[in-house]
This record gives structure tokens, C-alpha cells and sequence, in this order.
């Protein structure tokens, strides 16, 4: 029985993988678009700011560098697609490798929001 549903898992996890990568896309998406309602509000520099590095705290990024105009953000991606492929792939074995890289090799994806600067908000590639 564990074969067939193994069988089902590397497939969805494919399936996942692609579906979290556009979704990522989309949400980076509606977080620019709030960032730019933000930046033409009618607050000061630093409720702006507060709004916006409030709005990532809760959706799970931690706070790198924060000044009146400018933030710097990070957030470890977990993608249960790839796991479901570690685990389709490897089975048992592919858990253990996949908390081994998302421990050791999974890098943070770093947002930079600059309210005074050509482009609102990018992601840094490292």
C-alpha cells in the first residue's frame, strides 16, 4: 500500500512545486502593491514604514535593517513540493535529506522596501 501512495507522491510533488513558485510570485506581487498604497498615503515616513514592516511580520519574515525609509527583510522559503520529490525520489531517506537542506543549505530570500527610491520593493538575489 505505502508503494502505490510513493508512487502518487513524486508526480504531486512536481505539481506543488510549480503551483508555489507561481503563488510565491503572486504574493511578492500583493505585497508591492501594498507597499506602493503606502508610500502614497497620507502618513509620516515612519507610520508608513511601521505599516508595512507589520505587514511582513505577520506573514512570517524577520526584520534584518530598518530605518525611516528603507527595510530589509529575509524569510526561509519552505516549499512542501520539493519535499514531497525528496520524498518520492528517496522515500523514508528523502526527509532526513530534505531537513538537512533546508537547515543547512536552504538560503534566506532577502526584500528590500525603499519608500525613497526608484523601485519600491525587490527581492536580492544572493
Amino acid at each position: 500500500m505505502s508503494t502505490i501512495i510513493m508512487l502518487f507522491v513524486l508526480p504531486l510533488g512536481i505539481i506543488v512545486f510549480f503551483w508555489d513558485r507561481r503563488n510565491y510570485a503572486q504574493s511578492l506581487a500583493m505585497f508591492k502593491d501594498y507597499c506602493v498604497q503606502m508610500n502614497h498615503a497620507d502618513f509620516s515616513e515612519n507610520e508608513k514604514m511601521d505599516r508595512i514592516d507589520e505587514m511582513f511580520y505577520q506573514n512570517g519574515y524577520t526584520r534584518i535593517e530598518r530605518s525611516d525609509s528603507r527595510l530589509v527583510i529575509e524569510k526561509k522559503h519552505f516549499n512542501i513540493g520539493v519535499l514531497f520529490i525528496c520524498l518520492g525520489a528517496l522515500t523514508y531517506f528523502g526527509l532526513l535529506i530534505y531537513l538537512i537542506y533546508y537547515r543547512f543549505f536552504l538560503k534566506a530570500r532577502r526584500v528590500i522596501v525603499d519608500l525613497g527610491g526608484e523601485e519600491i520593493m525587490r527581492e536580492e538575489k544572493k
